[in-house]
């Protein structure tokens, strides 16, 4: 009986830590702030999770902010390769993210201009 009570037990404590939440089983699809290009896009990032902007996403089921910044991490290492062109490219394809998601009735566009602007802000990448 004792044996069953501490096999229980250890079971319950090791089945206990396994379950407590590190840094590393956080939702890697959306925050990559380790893993960016240049310091912009964390900005970007921190702009684009915040809970103003729940209620935008709600209907999108694409996951819009982890596909734009996907897009802009990659504009960032294109812009430090310096091919301006793709980078252009690639902050225009970010912001297509949102014009999509409008075009598809996900959100209207007065749901979006805050963000798209936030994002022109302090994106570095000049269109030409």
């Amino acid at each position: 009986m004792k044996v069953t009570a501490v096999l229980c037990a250890l079971s319950l404590l090791i089945g206990g830590v396994a379950l407590v939440p590190t840094t590393v089983q956080s939702a890697g699809w959306i925050s990559g702030a380790d893993m960016y290009a240049a310091p912009w896009v964390k900005e970007i990032e921190q702009e684009l999770l915040k809970k103003d902007y729940r209620y935008v996403y709600a209907s999108d089921p694409r996951t819009p902010q982890a596909v734009v910044l996907r897009k802009l991490n990659e504009a960032a290492k294109a812009q430090a390769a310096n091919n301006t062109p793709l980078a252009q490219q690639l902050v225009h394809d970010a912001l297509g993210v949102f014009e999509e998601g409008v075009r598809k009735h996900y959100y209207s566009q007065s749901d979006i201009e805050p963000i798209t602007t936030f994002i022109r802000q302090h994106v570095p990448i000049k269109s030409s």
